[in-house]
């Protein structure tokens, strides 16, 4: 079936160069997956995609000094511009933003959408322990809000971690469900969806956790009275997108579905971190399954993202 990618990345030079000064070409434990668009082109031929919107991956660009990371980003958003430019029928991004700099990360939305043509942006769940919907980001989200935005989220390792126990599972095969969990729940907690309406956020890996999870917050909540109450969460579930990177068949999809609106869920590849053998695996697998109907299959591979892109 077609497809339209709403979850790959792209790796600049600066970005590669980035991981090796910084992570020992070993971000998140794992090493530098190869980039390169003739692969990337390649494998949407191969596994029917006829668009890809490609972003940067974690570790974030905040873990370099301040003047690094403006230039880093400038960097990495000029690559996806000019990706995008020179395969405008198959190559969307989203732009990146330095934060937690909030002055220069507001200047940056409007050049990103008004100049580079970004679908929209990749915000890290946290930047330097600051976790979206911390207030020290509001003005950030309010431009946001402001211009409509389309935002995909992606996890980043949490700080502090456990090194023990980092050293024996891979941040991305734990930590990163653990800290997209966290970051919408605290979002959430702090009205972030409800303040920020016209932002459409898309929360990747069908949910991470949170199919699991959210009734139990939502009952804590009115339980233990909490102050300024938040929103009802499994309400907030129904207004955000959730994507399809990584192994979510045969459990985490089916009780994504009982859960959320089946319009507002979008195929990722999640290439290159993922292989091209395991893309195809996994598309296999939810091309066949009997637990989706070919109309859901339609609208998860290719129509809720068309509509989303397009509005």
């Amino acid at each position: 079936m077609n497809k339209i990618d709403m979850h790959s990345h792209y790796i600049s030079p600066g970005f590669a160069q980035f991981l090796d000064d910084y992570f020992d070409g070993q971000g998140d434990g794992v090493p530098t997956p190869h980039f390169s668009i003739d692969n990337y082109l390649s494998l949407m031929q191969e596994a029917d995609i006829d668009y890809g919107v490609l972003s940067i991956s974690s570790p974030h660009l905040s873990a370099a000094p301040d003047e690094e990371m403006l230039k880093l980003t400038e960097e990495v958003n000029d690559y996806g511009a000019n990706l995008t430019k020179s395969y405008k029928d198959k190559i969307g991004f989203f732009a990146s933003l330095p934060l937690p700099l909030v002055e220069e990360s507001v200047r940056a939305i409007d050049y990103a959408l008004d100049v580079q043509n970004a679908h929209g942006f990749t915000l890290p769940t946290n930047a330097r322990g600051i976790y979206l919907g911390d207030q020290r980001l509001d003005d950030i989200l309010a431009k946001l809000n402001e211009r409509h935005a389309l935002v995909a989220i992606h996890p980043n390792e949490p700080k502090p971690i456990n090194d023990d126990i980092k050293a024996e599972i891979l941040t991305p095969l734990m930590e990163f469900f653990f800290d997209t969990t966290r970051t919408i729940i605290f979002m959430n907690q702090n009205n972030v969806f409800s303040r920020y309406p016209n932002i459409k956020w898309i929360v990747p890996h069908s949910g991470a956790l949170l199919p699991i999870i959210v009734q139990r917050v939502d009952m804590g909540n009115k339980m233990f009275d909490v102050e300024n109450q938040p929103d009802d969460l499994e309400q907030t579930m129904q207004s955000l997108y959730f994507d399809l990177a990584g192994k979510v068949l045969p459990h985490q999809l089916p009780t994504l579905l009982t859960m959320v609106d089946e319009n507002k869920i979008v195929y990722g590849a999640d290439a290159p971190y993922t292989t091209d053998n395991v893309v195809k695996l996994l598309n296999d697998e939810l091309e066949s399954s009997s637990l989706l109907t070919d109309e859901q299959r339609q609208k998860l591979f290719y129509d809720n993202a068309q509509n989303l892109i397009s509005n």
